[in-house]
């Protein structure tokens, strides 16, 4: 008995070992940023450490086990082979994927089983909603809020690209600015802006019309949202669903589905390899 209790406590501690290892792994190679967001990495850090911690003092305590026995009372085991396997299955597998395939990220295909929130429409949408059931949908969607922003954030963000010749749009901006120009289409409108992103077609926009989107994370990969803007112009019909592209072009105003939205009309599109951070994050 006291062998068997040893032999499962020496296995759990290898697994507390293993996902304390999984996590370091993840913080060295900065694949943590596909599965959570950077204000997140203060708990990871402190999960490592109590993995290891309580991973390494299981494996001694299984050492010591069969010299001393505790009485206090009746431990829960697998009472056959393929228990023990199935149980501790379900802690092994998902740390070997997590191994395995750090890397991937989620496929630009998925936003159309997501759904897109558009720029300046300020909703959360459905997981099986298109562009326009999100749109006709938006006043019964709760608003979409990332996080508190501190005081004149916004105002002071406004100001700044309302002054600039040209808008540069990158992953630490991303949704704010985003979020600032569908606020006031009309104030952008015939400004130059640059950003990247992925394709994303709906059929009811016909296929002059794309999205160009990015995934946003608020906490974790589970809550990623699709945030995009309309493009139009070029070649946009020969661009292939998923395929990032960094566009350049000048910032007009559409009217869909009696909603104000800002467009790009397209200047430059060049391809471009997929980023090795594909989501964006909300940062003050």
């Amino acid at each position: 008995m006291r062998d068997r209790e040893s032999f499962h406590m020496y296995i759990r501690g290898i697994i507390m070992l293993g996902f304390g290892m999984l996590l370091f792994k993840l913080l060295i190679t900065g694949d943590i940023e596909n599965f959570i967001a950077p204000k997140m990495l203060k708990f990871i850090g402190f999960t490592l450490f109590v993995s290891l911690l309580l991973g390494s003092m299981q494996i001694l305590r299984s050492g010591e086990m069969k010299q001393y026995h505790c009485e206090c009372g009746n431990h829960s085991l697998p009472k056959t082979t393929i228990g023990s396997i199935s149980l501790y299955a379900l802690f092994l597998l998902p740390i070997v994927s997590a191994f395995l395939f750090s890397g991937a990220a989620i496929d630009g295909k998925v936003a159309a089983k997501r759904g897109v929130t558009l720029t300046g429409v300020q909703q959360a949408a459905a997981p099986d909603k298109s562009v326009a059931g999100l749109l006709s949908d938006t006043e019964e969607q709760p608003p979409q809020t990332i996080q508190q922003p501190p005081k004149g954030y916004y105002e002071n963000l406004e100001r700044k690209l309302l002054g600039s010749s040209s808008i540069e749009v990158n992953d630490d901006n991303y949704i704010s600015a985003m979020d600032v120009i569908g606020q006031d289409v009309e104030g952008f409108a015939g400004k130059q802006i640059s950003f990247t992103g992925f394709v994303h077609r709906e059929e009811d926009l016909g296929k002059d019309k794309i999205v160009i989107a990015r995934y946003g994370i608020t906490c974790c990969v589970a809550d990623a949202s699709v945030l995009g803007m309309l493009a139009v112009g070029l070649n946009t019909s020969s661009l292939q669903e998923g395929e990032w592209i960094q566009v350049t072009g000048t910032l007009g105003k559409t009217t869909y589905i009696d909603t104000l939205l800002p467009i790009v009309q397209l200047q430059k599109i060049e391809k471009v390899a997929a980023p090795k951070t594909q989501y964006v994050y909300q940062k003050f």
